[in-house]
């Protein structure tokens, strides 16, 4: 049994949250930074979905968001950046991606031959 002291304890706390942020234009003048959220195919299991979003509470999920995010850019022709963001108790932090980046994502095209 799992008494209230101990399930304070087990309790882990949201310290800080990433973000990523992108320009969508509202007119000729004005863009408005926006969080996306969406679905997409688990790889594993073709049958489910995952629920994807661009907040995460945990610094470990950032390279998977940088990912999705640089997928996004890819995919979304109305979409050409984004803002990785960090917020926590000392204000708002603005991250690089490419701090983020896994090595077979920055050279994923690259081919390889004899010489």
């Amino acid at each position: 049994m799992i008494t209230p002291h101990i399930h304070k304890r087990a309790i882990e706390r949201v310290r800080e949250i990433y973000v990523a942020v992108f320009p969508v234009p509202i007119d000729e003048y004005l863009s408005v930074e926006v969080v996306l959220a969406g679905y997409q195919k688990d790889s594993d299991m073709q049958e489910q979905t995952r629920v994807r979003a661009t907040v995460e509470t945990n610094a470990t999920a950032i390279q998977d968001l940088v990912t999705l995010c640089d997928r996004i850019v890819d995919e979304q022709e109305e979409i050409e950046s984004y803002r990785l963001l960090k917020f926590d108790q000392d204000g708002i932090h603005v991250l690089s991606p490419e701090d983020f980046r896994s090595f077979e994502q920055e050279y994923a095209h690259v081919q390889w031959g004899c010489c």
